[in-house]
């Protein structure tokens, strides 16, 4: 068995159990909160207050102190999909390297990588980079708490590599949400390989209204995202994870409120043995029970262990007394080489600073300035009307193509009068009136149907003696931006 820690914020949790490529099974899971401010994006902020609690958590639980992977989830792994020719390992990381130049600008960085398909004859790999002190603090902390790692993986890469093993299999275009406390992770797959991966924070409290329509917006901005990079595999299903079975259908209806008509369902854990526990809950930690291959390619602790190894090799090189002297010798040469270049250089470096004194120059950097401030900030009063418009176009209006909505919803069944229409709230005032009762529920039921509208509040209906008509009581309110 192995023992898996999660680690983002305040919240801790470990499960045990047996890790495979294809299949896993979880038969413990633990939780814990963390001193408040001890642990923040995955950083260690108070490692006194952090291993005390560690120590504490480790022995309550009865945990082993060996064969532990920690899942760490912070913003500090920096992820990228890059598409490289098929070479070995050496070669592989030297080439992702250079990918990451301009990520990593001039930190040493250590990599992991998991394969996601191939494109002809390149490979697609999903890399994530991090800084080597960010895993040696990891290791000199439960160094302290007695706790032996034998791997540590990125929150996303552990994520990607569940998600393919479960319902990667079932689908091959879809959106994955999984729900917590303070967060809303999505994954996007496209034609069955992984394609975009995003981590919000949410402030609505788990499980209301709120927290459903952030869960719909962020699957609306998915949609967005596959037009604006015109992705053209429809979209098979929605699959939520984090959320209580019996509320699904409250999730499905703000979804759907979003125009978005496909299958909504709760992750499927089958291919995880976890008898009596409700796995949804603890994918984060389960992912890191998740290997693909031998798993050396993923772990960054194995990477970090080569990155000191090398560095101590590099180090010992200087002992030997031949090198020192071989150096010496090309030294003095690259020390006249200098000299000369030097001199050179030095002549440039004149001829720069009488360009940069010219008074005419300096006059040209001055107005360039002024302009650059002119134009930034032109560029926020346009952004602000831009806002203002985007706002107001949020309100709905009782226009034509509302009224039209309301008549065909009415025509077989009821005369319909407009009366006012309150903007503030969106509620839009009318005396409804039939000739036959049975068509009252008729005529609502159309209404209900309609998505220009939040709510429809019926409730109920009286009888008109001197029109021999049945007046129905119906209060419509319009849903955002409803006749835009």
């Amino acid at each position: 068995m192995s023992t898996v820690l999660y680690l983002a914020n305040q919240q801790i949790r470990v499960v045990v159990g047996k890790p495979g490529q294809n299949k896993i099974s979880v038969t413990d899971t633990y939780f814990g909160e963390a001193p408040e401010g001890s642990i923040i994006n995955g950083m260690v902020m108070d490692q006194e207050s952090f291993i005390s609690f560690m120590k504490d958590f480790w022995f309550q639980n009865h945990l082993e102190r060996k064969d532990v992977t920690i899942v760490i989830n912070s913003t500090k792994f920096l992820g990228k999909n890059i598409e490289i020719p098929v070479m070995n390992e050496k070669k592989t990381l030297e080439f992702v390297d250079r990918e990451f130049s301009e990520l990593r600008r001039d930190e040493t960085f250590i990599y992991g990588y998991k394969n996601i398909g191939m494109n002809g004859k390149l490979r697609k790999l999903y890399v994530d980079g991090i800084y080597p002190d960010f895993i040696k603090e990891y290791v000199d902390i439960f160094a302290q708490i007695g706790v032996k790692i034998k791997a540590i993986y990125s929150g996303e890469s552990s994520l990607i590599r569940l998600t393919e093993m479960t319902i990667g299999k079932t689908y091959k275009t879809f959106v994955l949400q999984i729900a917590e406390k303070m967060t809303i992770t999505t994954l996007l797959w496209v034609d069955g390989t992984f394609y975009y991966f995003n981590s919000a924070r949410c402030f609505h409290e788990q499980g209301t209204e709120d927290y459903a329509f952030d869960i719909a917006r962020s699957v609306s901005n998915v949609r967005q995202f596959m037009q604006a990079h015109q992705i053209d595999f429809p979209l098979e299903a929605v699959v939520l994870a984090g959320i209580e079975p019996y509320k699904l259908s409250m999730y499905q209806s703000a979804i759907i409120q979003q125009g978005i008509q496909t299958s909504i369902v709760l992750f499927d854990a089958s291919s995880i043995c976890a008898p009596n526990i409700d796995i949804q809950y603890h994918l984060h930690a389960t992912s890191g029970l998740v290997i693909e291959g031998n798993g050396k390619s993923q772990n960054l602790l194995l990477r970090y262990w080569q990155s000191v190894s090398r560095s101590a090799t590099k180090k010992g090189i200087g002992k030997y007394p031949i090198l020192i002297l071989s150096t010496l010798a090309v030294m003095l040469m690259l020390l006249a080489v200098s000299l000369t270049a030097r001199n050179m250089k030095r002549k440039s470096l004149n001829e720069i600073k009488e360009y940069n004194e010219d008074p005419v120059i300096q006059m040209q950097v001055a107005r360039y300035n002024v302009l650059i401030e002119q134009n930034t900030y032109l560029q926020s009063q346009y952004n602000a009307i831009n806002d203002i418009e985007d706002n107001i176009y949020t309100y709905p209006v009782c226009n034509d193509n509302v009224t039209k909505v309301i008549d065909k919803c009415a025509a077989l069944y009821a005369e319909v009068t407009y009366e006012s229409f309150d903007a503030d709230i969106g509620v839009i005032s009318m005396v409804v009136k039939s000739d036959t009762v049975d068509n009252i529920n008729l005529f609502i039921k159309s209404l209900c149907m309609e998505d220009i509208f939040s709510n429809v509040d019926y409730t109920g209906y009286s009888f008109i003696e001197n029109e021999n008509m049945w007046d129905i009581h119906v209060i419509c309110t319009l849903a955002e931006s409803a006749g835009r």
